[in-house]
This record gives structure tokens, C-alpha cells and sequence, in this order.
């Protein structure tokens, strides 16, 4: 499933990278990566394999676009998410989108 969400996130002609990047690149960007397990428990066993994470991403643009776009894919992909911040950044002048998701399988 994570592999989804990679493909959603890509298709949305955004720049993402998987845990952070090196050097950021110019312009618009985001991250994404797994934070912890929230497998699926019945009567003491492990059912279902479940993993949290986060997706930031930085912009410039003030139009709603991009979170409109990210969060098209998130839908697309029929998983648990929400938009846990929107800040604005003084010393870069970008506005980060925090989103918190998990997938299941």
C-alpha cells in the first residue's frame, strides 16, 4: 500500500521524497515517511499490518492548489488522513502543510 501512496503522491507533478532530501530542491517540495505501526488487533493477535506517517509539503503558492491536489490522491487511495497543520514559515516565506495518514496491508 505504501507503494500507492508513493504513485498518488507522484501524480500529483509535485517533487516528494521519501524521508527527506539531501539538499532541498529549489522552489516547491515534500516529504514523506512512516512514523509507527497502528496494526489492526482482534482477540490478541495481529490481523492486519498498519503503518502511520506523515506528509509535509512547502509552498509558495497561497492558492489552495497544491493542498487541493495532495489531498485529491490521499482520497484516490481510500486510506485514513488528515491535515494536521497549515504554518507559515517567516524565515523561508513558505507555507508548510502537515498531513498525517496510515495505510493498511
Amino acid at each position: 500500500m505504501l507503494d500507492d501512496l508513493i504513485n498518488a503522491l507522484a501524480e500529483t507533478g509535485y517533487q516528494f521524497a521519501h524521508y527527506g532530501w539531501s539538499k532541498a530542491p529549489e522552489g516547491d517540495y515534500g516529504e514523506f515517511a512512516e512514523e509507527h505501526g497502528v496494526d489492526f488487533e482482534a482477540d490478541g493477535v495481529h490481523v492486519e499490518r498498519g503503518t502511520a506517517g506523515y506528509i509535509n509539503y512547502f509552498t509558495r503558492d497561497d492558492s489552495g492548489e497544491p493542498r487541493q491536489k495532495i489531498e485529491a490522491a490521499l482520497n484516490s487511495l481510500n486510506i485514513p488522513w488528515y491535515l494536521n497543520t497549515v504554518q507559515y514559515e517567516n524565515d523561508t516565506g513558505y507555507i508548510h502543510y502537515e498531513w498525517g495518514f496510515s495505510v493498511y496491508g
